[in-house]
């Protein structure tokens, strides 16, 4: 019935602005601590600060008891441009029979983006050894400075017209922001071999909802009650350091994927319905997964070079296993990405760090159905770290720039001699008005269904580029 679809979609809307936590790692995009983002988060091997806990907790063992404050900021200038519709593409309006609603009475007009959101953390971590000699704990969280957090659902597909009508990228802006909170362990077992376990604590939500509606014709005049629960949600993090010879030492570590999953249930009551079986109550069970992150596997190297301290990693993302914010699997391909740091030790109280990534997009061409937008991005990293007295006290201060290029990206349908039905498991571009549509005056077939009709917002195609900018910033103090 309209009135239970209408009555759930304004009862799922108001629940997604529920408070909630977590989505995708800030760290993952930016870097934890200034001195791993100014190496190009190049140290799985020579990680030696509370931001083991992120990148290898095995690494927590070579790090010196410190607490450690400071900020993570981003800032963007990127852009989704889309190409202009030719004509005669537009849902056709049929009359109250139409199969879809005409494009004329879209809600928003399609557009692309110009920005994401930019970042504004407070962060801390913390090591300390408890007064046991091969033993580190350590805590660490990061907190939005301008929101408790944000989820922002959408459909990669023609189904977004009807919500935001725009194209975003995939997996920037939003997915970011939102706490973190890291705790665990790191032991040399041997002279030569430290392990360490971590977890990655996030919330979940549940929302149950009873809805009555007096009058299926009056949809403003709805009561709603709302039970929404939040519960702790641990993804773990373990990894290992090798130090076979002085100065050389390797690193391995996984880190399991994470997500925000948002469960709402609704039970839909309609005065008038209470005689039908069917449709009273009506029960709609919609499960949101926000923002994936994949699973990790890291592998990297770092020594000793004279003044110079060196590192590369490589990381395996099983994109394969991303799953959209919609809980669908989204067709990605795992991605090898690679990174390299150098520090030098300039003087006894300066360093300078320096790093590059390469970040191979997991979305595969566009050319279908779906409208996910990404682009392969090259990152190089600067920072510094300066030795500093205040209040008597031998402190740190370390602070690393990012820049994160999205290398341009033209994305072009393809075209068809014959275009599918949309229906569930339709990959391909697709009609959302059947060529055997008829106009429901004459009965007779209805000419404007013929051929492809379609609002989705990223056709006929797009371009995608730009630039990000990440400054971190860590003040230190050894205990």
């Amino acid at each position: 019935m309209k009135a239970n679809h209408l009555t759930a979609t304004l009862v799922t809307v108001a629940l997604l602005g529920l408070p909630a936590g977590v989505q995708a790692n800030p760290f993952e995009l930016y870097g934890a601590s200034a001195r791993s983002g100014g190496l190009g988060q190049a140290v799985t091997a020579g990680v030696r600060d509370w931001s083991s806990l992120w990148y290898n907790p095995g690494g927590l063992t070579q790090s010196a008891p410190h607490i450690d404050m400071g900020t993570l900021m981003s800032f963007d200038d990127v852009r989704v441009r889309l190409k202009e519709r030719p004509a005669g593409y537009n849902v056709p309006d049929l009359g109250s029979a139409s199969p879809a609603i005409p494009s004329n009475y879209r809600l928003q007009a399609r557009k692309g983006s110009d920005d994401v959101s930019n970042l504004y953390d407070f962060v801390m971590g913390a090591t300390g050894s408890f007064g046991f000699e091969n033993l580190r704990i350590g805590v660490a969280v990061a907190l939005p400075m301008t929101r408790l957090g944000q989820q922002v659902s959408h459909y990669a597909d023609e189904r977004e017209q009807y919500a935001s009508n725009q194209l975003n990228f995939e997996l920037y802006g939003d997915r970011s922001q939102h706490q973190v909170i890291l705790v665990g362990a790191g032991y040399q077992v041997l002279s030569w071999l430290s392990l360490g376990a971590a977890i990655s604590v996030m919330p979940e939500g549940t929302a149950h909802s009873t809805v009555y509606l007096e009058d299926a014709a009056r949809q403003q005049d709805v009561r709603i009650s709302v039970q929404n629960q939040q519960i702790g949600r641990a993804a773990p993090i373990i990894g290992a350091i090798a130090t076979p010879i002085e100065h050389l030492r390797f690193g391995l570590s996984w880190r399991s994927a994470n997500y925000f999953a948002l469960t709402l249930k609704n039970a839909i009551q309609i005065r008038g319905f209470q005689g039908d079986a069917q449709s009273f109550p009506v029960q709609q069970n919609v499960v949101l997964r926000l923002n994936s992150s994949p699973d990790q596997l890291a592998a990297g190297v770092a020594g000793e070079l004279g003044a110079w301290a060196l590192s590369a990693d490589a990381v395996l993302s099983r994109w394969s296993q991303y799953v959209d914010t919609q809980n669908q699997l989204a067709g990605f391909r795992d991605t090898v990405s690679l990174r390299l740091g150098a520090e030098l030790q300039a003087a006894r109280e300066r360093q300078l760090r320096l790093g590059v990534q390469w970040e191979p997009s997991p979305v595969p061409a566009q050319t279908g159905r779906t409208s996910y937008v990404d682009n392969d991005r090259i990152v190089a990293t600067v920072g510094m770290a300066h030795a500093l007295e205040l209040f008597k006290k031998q402190v740190t201060l370390s602070w690393y720039l990012g820049l994160h290029h999205l290398l341009a990206r033209d994305t072009n349908k393809t075209a068809l001699a014959h275009y599918p039905v949309c229906a569930p498991g339709v990959t391909s571009l697709c009609d959302e008005v059947p060529d055997t549509a008829t106009d429901p005056a004459t009965g007779q077939p209805a000419p404007a269904a013929v051929g492809l009709q379609t609002g989705s917002p990223g056709f006929p195609g797009w371009t995608s580029s730009g630039n990000l900018l990440a400054l971190g910033m860590n003040l230190q103090w050894g205990f």
